[in-house]
């Protein structure tokens, strides 16, 4: 048996770097080291962001008989450089050491602001360079980070429990095969889940906003009553074609020989939807999840005489459903 553990879990300060980073002022002092001054520098500026907010590490974990066989780490802070200072640089050994001041922001934009000039005419395009160069890459460890999590759909986001077969005969002769089945988001699941939307989302409505007063997010995904708002489409229009797109949960059936060889399969369509997608009021897009949504159905075949399938029953010796993305489902199915 497979099972996948979905580890989230905050380092804080105590986890900070061994250059013991210093804050005053608003600033955070820290030590970079690299190859390149580049390198070094952005080090400094991890090591501030670790210092500041902490880092997200996600463990996706596969094991087989209790034997690790996948192990992906992947960071996420929910902070970007602001403005910075560089103190010292020198050379030690064949690396660069840079020292620098950094003061951070929180990726959560206010109106989706990332700096605002201190006069009419000049700007700073170093600074502003930084600034986004660090939003984004943060704002791409954030969708490893969902990715991590959407890769599993719908494998391992429902649970599916088939009872004993059924093998009847109809008015034609026909052998009917139904296997009755329980369906049900996995809770495990939807935890991840939850835990990583919470994490990449950028805010919560206002009191205007509560009130119906103008919608300044654009996207919002929904789990049962907790609501997470973001300032964006990238993040909520990858989430929504993790789950569409071909992605959509379909249950399979397969009748396996004695060696496991997969000798018929076919698809099902839910009876029940377990999240809905739609367009809100000004524009937003919505996605909707129903965790506690399960279903008690069952998946039916009809077996005709002298068909290609009655002789292929007479090798069978295993019936599994799972729940698999519709594009892997056969064209016929």
């Amino acid at each position: 048996m497979r099972l996948l553990l979905l580890a989230v879990c905050f380092i804080l300060t105590a986890c900070a770097s061994t250059s013991n980073p210093v804050k005053s002022d608003n600033y955070i002092r820290t030590t970079g080291v690299g190859n390149t001054y580049e390198e070094a520098k952005n080090n400094a500026f991890k090591e501030a962001i670790e210092y500041q907010v902490g880092v997200v590490i996600s463990s996706e974990r596969e094991t087989y008989n209790e034997k690790l066989i996948k192990d992906e780490i992947l960071a996420y802070s929910s902070a970007f450089v602001d403005e910075y200072k560089i103190i010292s640089q020198q050379n030690i050994g064949n690396k660069i050491q840079v020292v620098a001041d950094v003061k951070l922001s929180l990726l959560k934009l206010s109106d989706r602001i990332l700096a605002k000039g201190k006069d009419s005419k000049n700007i700073d395009g170093v600074k502003h360079d930084v600034q986004y160069k660090s939003f984004i890459e943060n704002k791409q460890k954030g969708d490893q980070l969902l990715a991590s999590i959407l890769n599993d759909y719908p494998k391992r986001a429902y649970n599916i429990t088939q009872s004993n077969y059924v093998l009847t005969i109809d008015a034609n002769r026909n052998q009917i095969l139904t296997v009755p089945y329980t369906m049900q988001w996995n809770p495990n699941y939807i935890a991840s889940f939850k835990d990583a939307t919470r994490l990449v989302s950028d805010g919560n409505l206002g009191f205007l906003e509560r009130n119906g007063i103008g919608q300044k997010y654009p996207g919002v995904v929904s789990i049962e009553k907790d609501n997470y708002y973001f300032n964006e489409h990238v993040t909520p229009i990858k989430i929504v074609y993790g789950m569409l797109d071909g992605n959509e949960p379909f249950i399979n059936m397969e009748l396996k020989d004695n060696r496991n060889q997969t000798q018929y399969s076919k698809c099902f369509v839910p009876k029940i939807k377990y999240y809905q997608f739609g367009d809100g009021s000004y524009g937003r897009k919505n996605l909707y999840i129903m965790p506690h949504s399960s279903e008690r159905s069952q998946t039916t075949i009809t077996i005709q005489q002298h068909s290609r399938l009655a002789n292929i029953m007479k090798s069978v010796t295993t019936i599994q459903l799972s729940v698999i993305p519709r594009k892997l489902c056969a064209p016929n199915s």
